[in-house]
């Protein structure tokens, strides 16, 4: 995947200036800059959520597992039945079941979201990434509400599961790259 020269502003305020990465296959990247400096955005274009003004993303893979800033669950729906929406029928329940257990939330699995915990609704989410599939996989502050414990189980987990994909993680924690082993791409 390659993201090139983009350019994007929301009204007067530019967000992203001549931005270029290449993500290679199979790479773990961790975007580290201050806050407001675009990196939510630029993972968004990626994904083709948002339009850059200018620049190009190409050779995007067809499926994009994606982690985003909020755990975006459907609140009355269990653990399994949210993981569920993001795979279809490609995944049996069982199998989502063990994807959840690995996280930690064995005791949780039918259980509407809503009722867990955040850190419990965040592994949610990493899980309905992660089972979702593709050639990429994008993490927007993934272990937030995690303690350092949870967070390696999380980042295990990811590492463990993603078959080959590349895995670009935003953070502003250098503890988050050195648990998924990642290379820091300063913005």
């Amino acid at each position: 995947m390659r993201a090139e020269h983009l350019y994007k502003r929301f009204g007067d305020k530019p967000v992203l200036e001549d931005v270029s990465l290449t993500v290679p296959a199979g790479a773990v990247l961790c975007l580290m800059a201050p806050s407001g400096w675009g990196k939510t955005t630029l993972l968004r274009c990626m994904a083709g959520l948002e339009k850059p003004d200018s620049g190009t993303v190409r050779d995007v893979p067809e499926r994009i597992g994606y982690v985003f800033q909020e755990d975006r669950l459907c609140g009355h729906m269990s653990a399994v039945e949210n993981v569920r929406l993001a795979t279809g029928r490609r995944m049996d329940s069982a199998t989502i079941e063990a994807h959840l257990t690995e996280l930690g939330l064995g005791d949780q699995l039918h259980q509407p979201v809503e009722e867990l915990s955040g850190g419990q609704r965040r592994r949610v989410a990493i899980a309905r990434a992660v089972c979702f599939g593709g050639g990429l996989l994008l993490l927007d502050e993934p272990f937030k509400g995690l303690d350092a414990e949870t967070r390696q189980q999380a980042a295990a987990y990811i590492l463990r599961h993603r078959n080959g994909a590349a895995v670009v993680c935003v953070t502003h924690d250098r503890e988050d790259a050195a648990a998924l082993g990642a290379e820091i791409v300063a913005l």
